[in-house]
């Protein structure tokens, strides 16, 4: 279906994509024109398509330069420069304004090579305000092919630490290891103190079902041992990360459920309700981002609807619909009074592991608190980090800019052989207004 177009832009040497919502469509409309018109030849324009300021916006298998751009929204208008055979680049508009002026009087591989330079410097510049979060899920460490793929997984995510994206904080949604026996668990503390040198915040934990049920899974109290979880430092209630701008609300979501579903209970809830109205009276919340962090899935897998953030060839797993006796052992109880709770709360972002598949849901929930009733509610699963099961490997890289406070989420996968972690998906969200709330 793309061949064409592939066919198309292999005629010209770069590629130019305006980029903004409708609020600068005559300025990106103009520029476009004027870009098409500029001397020389090889510069191949595209008419932007704008989005709504309040869209969440996603995209799937996004180059460099739309990551780029979708993780500093709050820069736009701007354009994507994408250069054959090299990586995509995103600029602010007075830098693309300024490289399109440029082609008048230099040819255009020079001008873009030092666009891209300047492009380096301010996304280094843009990066310091930002906060990123690493979100795993599922280690399952203890078994045998999750062990093989420890080192794998950690020189990955050092590579992106030392590509200038500072991890601020890891957080990670449970089943942390395979079985809930101490030898299993010392493989899990070993892992992370393996990671401890790439943030100095201390990580945000919250336990699955596999770390506190034999196989995961209980009937009545057979199968339950939460022994593991006394030594284990993991979070409960509210974490306020000052520094960052960001309130943590953390779920034991294997309290309650037979088998491996599960459930946090109206009693939990009531608990970290209490513990957030207590801190809130001392620190100021107001500008910080609200995540809620289970391990157990909010919504049934597949959502009616959903796209999935990776096709088959890479999860190696088909989607099945009518497998509904699956996943009602494997569901969240709760899930709808969770949800409604995390509206009422403003919790703007979910993360949450358990189904070893990556996904992100956008939704609109009823809220009697909210602008207009409706709260919006990004919720965010991973896969399993080190491919247990055989599945591909999975992570999150959470993007947050305290200062203009928009944020977004990158969806990072390799097959299980460990062929390489690639960017398949990223979500971005606007900045809200506080005067609303």
């Amino acid at each position: 279906m793309l061949q064409p177009l592939e066919e198309i832009f292999a005629r010209y040497s770069a590629v130019l994509l305006p980029v903004g919502t409708w609020e600068h469509d005559f300025l990106l409309q103009r520029f476009a024109r004027e870009a098409a018109y500029a001397p020389g030849h090889g510069l191949l324009v595209l008419i932007p398509n704008l989005y709504s300021p309040e869209a969440n916006v996603r995209i799937l298998d996004p180059g460099d330069g739309v990551a780029d751009a979708l993780q500093r929204r709050n820069e736009w208008p701007g354009a994507i420069f994408s250069v054959r055979g090299e990586n995509s680049f995103f600029v602010p508009f007075d830098e693309a304004y300024r490289a399109v002026a440029e082609l008048r009087e230099r040819d255009l591989l020079s001008v873009l090579d030092d666009a891209r330079d300047r492009a380096a410097k301010q996304a280094a510049v843009a990066g310091r305000a930002h906060r990123r979060l690493l979100h795993l899920s599922d280690l399952h460490l203890g078994a045998r092919q999750t062990d093989l793929r420890r080192t794998f997984l950690r020189s990955a995510v050092a590579d992106i630490a030392r590509s200038g994206e500072k991890l601020h904080r890891i957080v990670i949604t449970g089943d942390l290891f395979d079985q809930p026996f101490s030898r299993h668990r010392e493989q899990y503390t070993h892992f992370v103190n393996e990671l401890s040198d790439l943030t100095q915040a201390e990580p945000i934990v919250v336990p699955g079902n596999h770390d506190q049920r034999i196989m995961g899974n209980k009937l009545g109290m057979f199968g339950n041992r939460r022994r593991q979880l006394i030594d284990l430092r993991w979070n409960r209630g509210p974490v306020h990360d000052e520094e960052a701008g960001i309130v943590f609300l953390c779920f034991d979501s294997s309290r309650t459920g037979t088998a491996a579903r599960g459930g946090v209970g109206t009693d939990q809830l009531v608990d970290v309700a209490s513990g957030y109205d207590a801190k809130r009276r001392i620190s100021r919340y107001d500008d910080c981002l609200r995540i809620a962090v289970l391990h157990h899935h909010p919504y049934p897998y597949p959502q009616k609807g959903e796209v999935p953030v990776a096709d088959e060839r890479l999860s190696g797993r088909r989607w099945r619909p009518n497998r509904r006796f699956r996943e009602r052992l494997l569901e969240m109880e709760d899930a709808e009074q969770f949800l409604a709770w995390c509206a009422a709360r403003d919790v703007s972002l979910v993360l949450h592991g358990h189904r070893h598949r990556p996904r992100m849901i956008p939704a609109s929930i009823k809220a009697d608190e909210a602008p207009f009733g409706r709260h919006a509610l990004l919720t965010v699963g991973c896969g399993t980090s080190l491919g247990a099961g055989g599945a591909p490997l999975s992570f999150n890289v959470i993007d947050w800019n305290p200062d203009a406070g928009n944020w977004s989420v990158v969806v990072m996968m390799s097959a299980n052989d460990a062929r390489g972690f690639r960017r398949v998906a990223i979500q971005a969200a606007p900045a809200r207004d506080e005067e609303d709330w």
